[in-house]
């Protein structure tokens, strides 16, 4: 099913304009100059810069159609979308357009994308009489390595020749999956076990924060997940979890099995290893000191016995954000002499009365990043938030998260008619809006 005129032209600018990059038209046809081909003809479209480069080829019953939308100030949409175009015309040093050969368009470090190379090439280019579909596939590097997607997307131009002028008349978009190309298949295993080793690491910090405050409010480590999460047979009623993913707490998660070993009060053992022998991921490991550790083997013993530091002292996510702990907070290993109350979510909430909103990380934005990050709190009698710790989230979300939520303010919550220091859970969403 076709879209309609104005959506298809939306659709054909936004692909372009996303890159921010539009370069000159260098081939464009002149009287002295051999018979425009579809392909010049596109480049010209999206690419040019004389008046009129956009419409100019668009069938006559598309231009007449656009020219009755007009936007609230009279301004007509072609008009809108050739000043759109021309709002790139500084970063046309960074690219290039081509004529001729494998490579239609490409673009090199261009601001605000978080690749170092865009490269939009020439798959197929089938003329038939006055007919031209010209396919199109996208390419992305970062680091020099390119970028390998769950599928590679196609962009089917078709061009059609009226009144001597080459003129888009269709444009389809669709996916390729190469299931028996063993580079792809590859590639493809290689972004899932980089994927399944991000989450199984931000699934060990979550354990090691729930082990820390759990060793602060009772005194010693839990030797179970489960009782970090309060969870199972060892569930007690009126004991709060500190391992908030029930999930984790079960001990397998996104192809990983956890579990605490060589535990007492003051020491344990953490290990996350694949649940699928020799897939290639490595397994990761931590302890009492926070630090944690990897194996490229695989081997949960491994990773014990001689693993190699990935990240040292994972207690430092844990943010204090007031100073050092006063001589009687829990904290301190008092807790007697604070009285503290763990309530939901939604009642902390109902108290909130400052809110700053995250700034979206320009990396997780340029990446397509979005999410949300979990946090445990303390907000003390005055309502300040006192301490953060991550559960979990995208570690390129995370920081702003922390930076936003320590700004919160909160109304004093009352028991029994006085104020006192709450434990709760903070949810900050992540949501990338428009194309």
């Amino acid at each position: 099913m076709r879209s309609s005129p104005t959506a298809l032209a939306l659709a054909i600018v936004s692909f372009f304009i996303s890159f921010s990059a539009l370069a000159d038209a260098q081939n464009a046809a002149s009287p002295e100059a051999p018979p425009q081909t579809a392909r010049q003809a596109l480049i010209e479209m999206f690419f040019g810069r004389a008046p009129g480069h956009l419409e100019k080829h668009l069938p006559e019953v598309t231009r007449q159609a656009f020219q009755e939308l007009h936007g609230d100030d009279g301004q007509s949409l072609l008009t809108t979308f050739s000043m759109l175009a021309m709002q790139a015309e500084n970063e046309k040093e960074k690219v290039e357009t081509f004529d001729t050969g494998s490579i239609l368009f490409s673009a090199r470090d261009l601001p605000g994308s978080s690749y170092d190379k865009i490269d939009i090439t020439v798959e197929q280019d089938d003329l038939s009489g006055d007919e031209d579909r010209i396919e199109l596939a996208l390419h992305m590097s970062r680091a020099g390595k390119e970028e390998t997607l769950p599928f590679i997307p196609r962009f089917t131009f078709v061009m059609k020749m009226e009144s001597d002028v080459w003129r888009l008349n269709e444009i389809s978009l669709g996916v390729r999956l190469p299931l028996a190309d063993p580079a792809f298949l590859k590639a493809l295993a290689e972004r899932q076990r980089g994927q399944n080793e991000q989450s199984a690491l931000i699934s060990v910090r979550s354990v090691v924060f729930a082990e820390q405050s759990y060793q602060s409010a009772q005194g010693g480590f839990a030797c179970t997940l489960s009782s970090l999460g309060n969870t199972g047979k060892n569930s007690t009623p009126g004991h709060h979890s500190y391992l908030f993913d029930s999930q984790l707490a079960s001990g397998k998660k996104n192809g990983y099995n956890f579990a605490i070993s060589g535990c007492d009060t003051t020491h344990y053992q953490l290990v996350a290893e694949p649940a699928v022998p020799d897939s290639g991921q490595r397994a990761f490991c931590s302890d009492e000191t926070g630090t944690v550790r990897a194996s490229s083997d695989g081997k949960a013993a491994t990773c014990l016995s001689s693993g190699e530091v990935v990240e040292d002292k994972t207690a430092a996510a844990s943010v204090r954000l007031n100073g050092p702990p006063p001589q009687n907070s829990p904290l301190a290993g008092n807790s007697q002499s604070v009285q503290r109350v763990r309530v939901s979510q939604g009642v902390s909430a109902g108290l909130l009365i400052t809110k700053v909103n995250p700034v979206y990380p320009p990396e997780a934005r340029s990446a397509r990043i979005s999410g949300t990050v979990v946090l445990r709190a303390i907000i003390n009698s005055a309502g300040d938030v006192e301490t953060l710790t991550l559960i979990s989230g995208h570690p390129l979300l995370v920081p702003a998260a922390m930076d936003a939520v320590k700004q919160w303010k909160y109304k004093p919550y009352l028991l029994n008619g006085k104020a006192v220091t709450v434990d709760t859970q903070i949810t900050v969403n992540f949501a990338l809006t428009g194309g």
